[in-house]
C-alpha cells in the first residue's frame, strides 16, 4: 500500500511562519534594551546630599527613565573619605562599565575626575561649591571640553557679601564688622573661603578673617572639629564680631552649629535655612528640586547621546533665604525689607540651640 502523508494542519503552519517572523525580527523588536547603569558616588550622609540624590532620581522617572527598566541605580557612599571614594568607584566601575557616573558633593567629583579623567566614561557632578576652582570647568556656564559637566548649588560669594553687607551697614558704625570663616580643611569649605576673601575688598563693610582647623572624615571627626571649632572662636572672640559658616559637612551638622552658637558668637551668614531659625543672621540656599532637576535634565542629555563636553556647567538660577531678626539686632543692625520680602516665611525672631 502506498503511503499517506499525513497533511500540515492550518495551525501547524501557522506557527510556523510565527516562528520565522521571530527569527527575522531585528533583536531590539524582539527583547527590550539593558538598562542604562548609572553609578551615584555621594561624598558623605548628610540629608541635603541624600535629598538631592532622591529628587533627581524622581525627576529621571518624570524624564521617562523608569528605574529598573530604563535605567539601574549603584548608590555609593564614600562617608568623608576621599580613598575610599576612588576605592567604592573602580570596584564598580571593575564590576560593569557604567553608563553615567554621578558625584555628589566636591570630594567625590574630585575622586570621580581624577579616576575617570581620560576615559570615555561620562561624569556628572551636583552639589559642588566651585567648580572653576576645582578645575572641572575654566569659567561658570562654559563647557569643560572632557567628559565632565554638572551644577554648582551656592549662591555666588559677591551675592552673599552684598545681602550681609546690605544689612549690616544699618548699625551705621565707623569700623568695619569683624567676622571670622569659620572652616574646616574639606575642599569646598577652603574654596568658599578663598573667594570671600578674594571678593571682600568690594564690600568694606565687612573684614574677613580665616579660621581654619583639619577635617576629619567620618562621624568619629565630627566631636574633634567641633572642638577644633570652639578653640578657634575661644581664641579670636576679642577681635571678632561675628562667624560666617561656608560650604561643607559643618554647617550641616546640628551638633557642629550648636557647638558655635554656645559659644555666644553670632553666626552672621549660613549656607543652611535651618540656621536661621537657630541664630543665623542669614542664609542663602538653592532647593533639593532645583538641584534635582538640573541634574536629571543634563543626564538625560547624556544617556541620549550628548557629550558631556558639550552641556555647560552652571548653577541654578533661584534660590531661598532665611533671616534671623534678632541676630540683626544684637549686632545693631536691622534687616531691610527688602531682603525680609526675599526670605518670605523664613523670616525667625528667636535663637537658640535645636534640631
Amino acid at each position: 500500500m502506498p503511503s499517506i502523508r499525513s497533511r500540515p494542519t492550518h495551525a501547524f503552519l501557522k506557527l510556523l511562519f510565527l516562528g520565522l517572523c521571530f527569527w527575522l525580527l531585528p533583536q531590539s523588536a524582539v527583547a527590550s534594551e539593558t538598562p542604562k547603569r548609572i553609578v551615584i558616588l555621594q561624598t558623605l550622609s548628610s540629608t541635603f546630599l541624600e535629598k538631592s540624590t532622591v529628587r533627581f532620581r524622581a525627576e529621571m522617572t518624570r524624564l521617562g527613565f523608569k528605574d529598573g527598566t530604563d535605567v539601574s541605580y549603584t548608590v555609593l557612599n564614600a562617608k568623608g573619605d576621599y580613598g575610599r571614594a576612588k576605592s567604592l568607584l573602580t570596584s564598580a566601575i571593575d564590576e560593569n562599565t557604567p553608563d553615567l557616573v554621578v558625584t555628589v558633593a566636591t570630594l567625590a567629583t574630585r575622586a570621580g575626575r581624577d579616576l575617570l579623567s581620560g576615559t570615555k566614561i561620562p561624569q556628572m557632578f551636583l552639589i559642588v561649591t566651585d567648580p572653576v576652582g576645582e578645575g572641572f570647568v575654566s569659567e561658570m556656564g562654559k563647557t569643560s571640553g572632557s567628559n565632565i559637566t554638572g551644577q554648582s548649588h551656592v549662591v555666588p560669594v559677591e551675592s552673599q557679601l552684598a545681602l550681609v553687607s546690605q544689612i549690616l551697614q544699618t548699625a551705621r558704625r565707623d569700623t568695619p564688622f569683624r567676622i571670622g570663616i569659620l572652616r574646616s580643611t574639606y575642599p569646598s569649605a577652603v574654596s568658599e573661603s578663598a573667594q570671600l576673601r578674594a571678593a571682600a575688598h568690594q564690600f568694606p563693610v565687612v573684614s574677613l578673617t580665616d579660621l581654619g582647623f583639619p577635617y576629619l572624615p567620618g562621624d568619629s571627626g565630627r566631636p574633634e572639629m567641633s572642638k577644633s571649632a570652639v578653640e578657634l572662636i575661644t581664641t579670636h572672640k576679642d577681635s571678632l564680631d561675628g562667624i560666617w559658616l561656608v560650604a561643607g559637612p559643618n554647617q550641616t551638622n546640628l551638633d557642629f552649629v550648636n557647638t558655635v552658637l554656645a559659644t555666644g558668637m553670632p553666626i552672621v551668614n549660613s549656607g543652611n535655612i535651618r540656621n536661621a531659625r537657630l541664630g543665623a543672621m542669614l542664609a542663602l540656599q538653592s532647593t533639593v528640586e532645583l538641584n534635582g532637576r538640573a541634574a536629571a535634565e543634563a543626564a538625560s542629555a547624556i544617556l541620549s547621546g550628548t557629550n558631556p563636553a558639550d552641556i555647560p556647567v552652571t548653577r541654578p538660577s533661584k534660590f531661598i533665604a532665611g533671616v534671623n531678626v534678632l541676630t540683626a539686632a544684637r549686632l545693631g543692625a536691622v534687616i531691610p525689607s527688602g531682603i525680609l520680602e526675599l526670605a518670605q516665611e523664613n523670616v525667625f525672631y528667636r535663637q537658640g540651640r535645636g534640631n
